[in-house]
């Protein structure tokens, strides 16, 4: 039962070619215990059944919405950012279309900020899935901030890895800064997303269960080549450079830490392949 005396909880998800999971994401939003929420689904302009599919959903649960792009962005920062304009919750999340929520997701998370009004944004932790939804791990983000948590602040921290995973939060729907739609910044616009935000004075807590089972796939965004990795946060360091939210100091050692980072996940890999 919906008890609209609870917060309103938008849910956006951009979503291009993604019939193949587009159902059990749904699923995982229709099968939470909090009940007072809107599903907004933005395609960009998918190709294959996937608007089909959410449609069906339409008819069976007034609470679900389609939005179809005109044009394709080629990336989750413009579905994202017209979401949150047709967006009418007190809090917003987001999840990707291949994504899992665990049922208790938005319950655990809207009770902990209710009750916690100096915190804007939570976020949790993830089980890893493949692409047959088979528990893999969990998503290891999270390492380079527990460490890094006991010498520096969140926002210096998070200029330095993006240590939040965009699919385990839930945000108030307050002045809320949209996504960059710069297409440089695709494969890593939620992580500047994060920056603009926490550096506007929005705080972040941790919450260090694991809420959700998010999916590797081998053709994923986030498994794009490093070197490509790389060119992209150069570019995002220089913008923080340009516009004076980074001083040359951090600049410079940022970049140092993520191509160290790099580095070293190549290594990794080439052990990997060459067995």
């Amino acid at each position: 039962m919906i008890n609209h005396n609870q917060p309103l909880v938008s849910i956006i998800i951009p979503m291009y070619n993604a019939e193949k999971y587009i159902a059990e994401t749904i699923e995982s939003v229709v099968n939470q215990t909090y009940k007072n929420w809107e599903l907004i689904v933005v395609d960009d302009c998918s190709t294959d059944s996937g608007r089909d599919i959410v449609r069906e959903y339409i008819k069976k649960d007034k609470r679900i919405k389609l939005i179809e792009s005109e044009t394709n962005f080629g990336g989750p920062a413009r579905p994202r950012n017209i979401g949150i304009d047709n967006a009418k919750g007190e809090y917003i999340a987001f999840l990707d279309a291949d994504d899992v929520w665990l049922s208790e997701k938005l319950q655990i998370q809207i009770e902990i900020l209710m009750y916690n009004r100096e915190y804007d944004i939570i976020d949790a932790n993830a089980y890893t899935i493949d692409k047959n939804s088979k528990k893999i791990d969990s998503l290891k983000i999270k390492k380079i901030y527990n460490i890094l948590k006991y010498f520096m602040d969140d926002i210096n921290i998070l200029i330095l890895s993006n240590y939040i995973n965009i699919n385990t939060t839930l945000i108030r729907n307050k002045n809320i800064i949209k996504f960059e739609e710069d297409k440089n910044l695709i494969a890593i616009e939620d992580w500047f997303f994060w920056i603009n935000n926490l550096m506007s004075g929005k705080k972040i807590y941790i919450y260090n269960k694991y809420l959700i089972h998010y999916r590797i796939l081998d053709n994923s965004i986030s498994n794009r080549s490093t070197d490509k990795q790389y060119r992209k946060i150069y570019y995002m360091y220089s913008i923080l450079f340009l516009k004076e939210k980074v001083s040359l100091r951090m600049f410079i050692f940022s970049n140092i830490f993520n191509t160290l980072k790099i580095i070293y996940k190549k290594v990794k890999n080439y052990g990997k392949f060459n067995k």
